[in-house]
């Protein structure tokens, strides 16, 4: 069965023997790099294109696709990088690729399509990393992955360790490379597609050792049946040893499936140990170095880390659950607002320095006072008072509608200077003390704000969820958060569920104090 991919998910490889190639509405070239976990090219021989056609299981072909036979590539290898780019030698040629048409397929050794890719692209990229096949234990799968370089190939090469004859485009920031396993480079833009990636391996490493258990089970309870049908055997030595052979069959069976699992759990905990210290702030861990000792960026990030993602049948694995920058939908933490107060602390500050280089500004409802512990060390960042009476409320929320109206008014004009600075609007106790028309204010901030760098995090219980409308499409459209206790989270790859724990700001009073300074002294 042919995969049709998007950006960012992976499939198991079925074939050790495969072939590249790519389409696109203007003239391109091929070429793959042969990289290790950093990655970085292992040589100047493992970077294949029209010059150097052919490395260890990796070969351009005269009709301008890739071979690859992974069992002869490189055993130092970790991934295999195919790129497209535009064709330098074309006279009068297009100096980018195509935005709409540029397409790739993976095929195996019959031709039949394993893998199709549509790669999205900006517009401005001249050169783009399109499938990465990668090791994962002693299996390949293959990643769409997507990632343009407007500096065309000799950027992208630069950035994974070839040395060219012309310098990487002026203005080029260098990425630092990253330990572990193979990916695309990381950088802030792209942080949370590789977080996004992680959780994929480990959805489908979850799924695999499930479904194994589940036939070996299954196996063995059809042996066991099948051993006891004949009433006249039932009780014979000869079927207790079937029995026990097959519950041995079985054991081994869970054991290797066992093995196998751990193996790709303690692979993706050490991708995880590398790439934190590297992650933006709003990604990263609070034990991380970003947050410890954090580092000027003028970047932007592109994700929140929200929390934690474990299941009690997979042992120790945790991985880590984030969501997209500037989030297109509110976060609902939900339960007693005291218990929530760190939860939200937690996710305010991430999404305070998402966007490093502008003034944060933050506007508050706190209506029980249980949210001071974040309001008061972050009063610089404030926008307005904070609203801590219920006769407020209202007022508050039609001024906030109405700045979000005027700035999508602006951005709709293209008058970018009228449009403010992101801002962060944190609503908590909901729905008590709100207004009969309040929820339907905050779901106009929903629908409006994400537009306009408006993010909005409510506080509280959805108990008015059953008489209120505007609060039943608040329940609806929020990404839920739990304050305490379980909540459950269905990967969009297998289906499974897994336990979300949300982070929390750090419990030691030093921690959490250098993490609330470090927002204000940005």
């Amino acid at each position: 069965m042919t995969v049709h991919l998007v950006a960012g998910q992976n499939t198991p490889l079925p074939s050790r023997v495969l072939r590249f190639r790519a389409v696109d509405a203007t003239p391109i070239d091929v070429s793959a790099l042969i990289v290790d976990g950093d990655p970085r090219t292992l040589s100047s021989d493992h970077f294949v294109f029209y010059n150097q056609p052919r490395a260890a299981g990796v070969e351009l072909d005269p009709d301008g696709t890739i071979g690859l036979r992974l069992d002869g590539v490189d055993p130092a290898a970790a991934a295999v990088l195919c790129v497209v780019s535009v064709d330098s030698a074309s006279p009068g040629g297009p100096a980018t690729l195509c935005r709409q048409g540029l397409s790739v397929t993976l095929t195996d050794e019959n031709g039949y399509p394993l893998v199709v890719f549509d790669v999205p692209l900006v517009g401005s990229e001249a050169a783009a990393i399109c499938l990465e096949i990668y090791r994962r234990g002693t299996e390949w799968k293959v990643r769409a992955v997507g990632q343009g370089y407007d500096g065309g190939l000799a950027e992208l090469i630069t950035r994974h360790g070839v040395e060219v004859d012309e310098p990487a485009p002026a203005g080029v920031e260098q990425i630092p490379a990253v330990p572990g396993p193979a990916g695309i480079p990381l950088d802030p833009a792209h942080s949370f597609e590789r977080a996004w990636m992680i959780l994929e391996d480990a959805a489908r490493s979850a799924a695999s050792f499930r479904s194994s258990r589940e036939y070996a089970q299954a196996r063995l309870d059809d042996e066991l049946s099948a051993s006891v049908a004949d009433p006249s055997t039932r009780n014979s030595p000869a079927v207790v040893e079937a029995q026990a052979a097959a519950q041995e069959r079985s054991d081994a069976l869970v054991a290797e499936a066992q093995r196998k699992f751990d193996g790709e759990t303690t692979q993706l905990a050490d991708e995880l140990r590398a790439i934190d210290p590297l992650l933006p702030r709003s990604l990263a861990t609070f034990e991380s170095a970003a947050w410890t000792n954090p580092v000027p960026s003028s970047a932007a990030a592109d994700g929140l880390r929200l929390g934690e993602l474990s299941a009690p049948d997979l042992g120790e694995l945790r991985v880590p659950f984030c969501v997209h920058y500037p989030p297109g939908r509110p976060l609902w933490v939900v339960g007693d607002p005291a218990e929530a107060a760190p939860v939200v602390a937690a996710l305010a500050v991430r999404t305070l320095v998402a966007s490093p280089g502008m003034a944060p500004r933050l506007a508050v409802i706190d209506l029980s006072g249980s949210l001071r512990t974040l309001t008061e060390p972050l009063g610089a960042v404030l926008d307005s008072p904070v609203v801590t009476s219920a006769s407020d409320v209202t007022a508050r929320l039609t001024a906030l509608s109405e700045s979000v109206d005027l700035a999508e008014m602006a951005a709709r004009s293209g008058i970018r200077d009228s449009i403010p600075e992101p801002r962060l609007v944190i609503l908590g106790d909901f729905p008590h003390g709100y207004g009969a028309e309040d929820a339907a204010r905050i779901v106009h901030l929903a629908d409006h704000g994400p537009a306009v760098g408006t993010s909005l995090i409510i506080v509280g219980d959805s108990a008015g969820a059953a008489s209120d409308p505007g609060v039943a499409v608040l329940e609806r459209i929020a990404q839920q958060i739990p304050a305490s206790g379980i909540l459950t989270v269905s990967d969009p790859w297998t289906g499974n569920d897994w336990i979300l724990t949300p982070d929390r700001l750090p419990d030691h009073p030093l921690h959490r104090a250098s993490v609330l300074d470090s927002l204000t002294g940005q």
